[in-house]
């Protein structure tokens, strides 16, 4: 274990997940993470990752598996301790331990949502799209989020279907749903989608100008996004009274009161307006050189 101490860094409170995590920063610039904070982060308890260092048991073993090197250093902040701080290597292979072994979906949905930004910042620095970072981050918590809701809504429907196998083939023939289990969940998404935006995905996608078989929860605004997690998220509940998926989702659109809107991209500009914005800055600039 590499262990010592560090005093002077640098510390911002950051979300990850919905939860505030401090990272600091070194004199070296290396960026560092609180072991207890990560720990929560990925689905356990906030003492896991102290408790599988200590024991030195397989999970350990299967942690490094994963690249955990122990890069640890003992932080004493302003009249107290922080506690241990881990490094982004090792971080990111507590990520992959839970996701993998541990089967926590908070990890999971980190790896999805960080997946996804990552694809998406590379797509949009090739097509010259610059967006407002406050939109990389608000899309990654409310994925994040999303992604969680949407594995809790796949798995409520699942219940039912088990319970109601008996009323199934009449649910299935009264709302026209075809295509058994997945057919009974892209029609609750499709009904979310109605509420919402007043049209189907084929709609939705052609108003955005996106291709047709990607999802729509992949390129609404941010606040759009949040929606459909709201409705996802009161919609699995509601279920539990009774309730069959699309009247559990009608039920939670109209709780939310949620009105029908145009869907929309979220905010960006191309690099082309950038270079525009500049080149009239620069203009400016000389323009006021010269009357000076």
């Amino acid at each position: 274990m590499s262990q010592g101490k560090i005093e002077r860094v640098k510390s911002k409170d950051i979300t990850i997940g919905g939860i505030p995590i401090p990272v600091y920063m070194g004199s070296d610039g290396e960026y560092r993470w609180s072991m207890r904070q990560a720990s929560k982060a990925v689905g356990f308890n906030e003492g896991w990752l102290s408790d599988t260092l200590r024991t030195e048991g397989n999970a350990l073993n299967r942690l490094k598996g994963y690249g955990f090197k122990e890069d640890i250093v003992e932080f004493q902040g302003q009249g107290f301790i922080e506690g241990n701080l881990i490094s982004t290597e090792d971080f990111m292979a507590m990520i992959m331990y839970a996701a993998v072994v541990g089967r926590r979906e908070q990890a999971v949905a980190l790896m999805a949502a960080a997946l996804y930004e990552t694809l998406e910042r590379r797509a949009d620095r090739a097509f010259g799209i610059i967006r407002d970072e406050d939109e990389y981050i608000q899309k990654f918590e409310f994925r994040y989020a999303s992604i969680l809701l949407n594995k809790g809504l796949r798995s409520a429907i699942g219940e039912w279907i088990e319970e109601n196998q008996a009323s199934l083939q009449e649910y299935t023939r009264q709302y026209s749903i075809k295509g058994g289990q997945r057919g009974i969940y892209a029609s609750a998404l499709g009904k979310i989608y109605q509420h919402l935006f007043g049209m189907q995905k084929k709609s939705i996608n052609e108003v955005l100008d996106v291709k047709s078989y990607e999802t729509p929860k992949s390129n609404v605004h941010v606040t759009q996004l949040q929606s459909i997690a709201q409705i996802e998220d009161l919609a699995k509940y509601i279920r539990r009274k009774g309730m069959n998926p699309l009247e559990a989702i009608n039920a939670a659109a109209e709780a939310l009161m949620i009105e029908v809107e145009e869907p929309r991209l979220g905010d960006r500009i191309t690099r082309q307006d950038v270079y525009r914005v500049l080149g009239a800055k620069q203009e400016l600039g000389a323009i006021k050189s010269n009357e000076q």
